[in-house]
């Protein structure tokens, strides 16, 4: 596990604080956990924590098996809150960018799940960048899938064709929504509670339903020129 630091936005926009904001603990082994943690378990090694970021609990983790380099990345000030999580195979990467709040939600990754800056996700909401569609995947072929993960000590399910997910800045999710396979989530969109979204979002709109309708746009206030004032405003006055 490392602790890197935010470079798109002047480091003067923000606290000096160049720590995660749990106290992480190394043992004599070189295993990672997080001090006062209610799970006994080790954070993987291959995450990284970004200043002043919150991983809740190691138990998060339990289900993901990345053996990529950077399997996962929580970015400055971001916090996961209420236990959620992260499930995934040993291709999958799941980046979060800064000032995300991930509450009590799901992420199944297989293959690539980025979050941008400023996103909000409610409790019981998922995103899965993986998906068993019978239309493309045959009984045979399930059968298979479940018999390998039957064998593997993980008892990960590896599977077929997964799509990246990508969540653009300052999207809002709402309770249970379900994001599938592919998606793309305009900046500025809002998720209603219990949509399935299975096709892109554009930028700023309200959605709500199952299957999923547009409601609404609405208008862009959070302009990179805003933004960088408001940071400013709150984070070091």
């Amino acid at each position: 596990m490392q602790v890197q630091s935010s470079q798109e936005i002047p480091l003067s926009y923000y606290p000096m604080i160049k720590k995660p904001a749990q106290n992480i603990l190394t043992g004599s082994d070189g295993n990672k956990t997080i001090e006062n943690d209610w799970y006994h378990g080790n954070l993987p090694k291959n995450i990284i924590l970004d200043d002043f970021s919150y991983p809740d609990t190691a138990y998060s983790f339990s289900k993901y098996h990345s053996e990529k380099s950077t399997g996962f990345t929580l970015g400055y000030g971001s916090g996961n809150y209420g236990h959620s999580n992260f499930i995934g195979g040993r291709n999958g990467e799941i980046n979060i960018g800064k000032f995300v709040v991930l509450q009590g939600m799901n992420i199944i990754c297989n293959l690539s799940v980025i979050i941008k800056d400023h996103c909000m996700f409610s409790w019981g909401s998922l995103i899965t960048d993986s998906w068993l569609l019978t239309e493309i995947i045959s009984i045979e072929q399930r059968k298979k899938i479940l018999a390998q993960a039957s064998e593997s000590s993980s008892r990960n399910v590896d599977f077929m064709n997964p799509q990246p997910v990508v969540v653009e800045e300052n999207v809002w999710v709402g309770f249970k929504a379900l994001i599938l396979p592919g998606v793309t989530l305009g900046r500025g969109c809002v998720i209603g509670s219990n949509s399935v979204i299975t096709k892109n979002i554009p930028p700023y709109a309200v959605v709500a339903g199952n299957p999923s309708k547009i409601l609404r746009y609405l208008d862009p206030t959070d302009t990179d020129e805003l933004k960088k004032s408001m940071l400013k405003k709150f984070l070091i006055s």
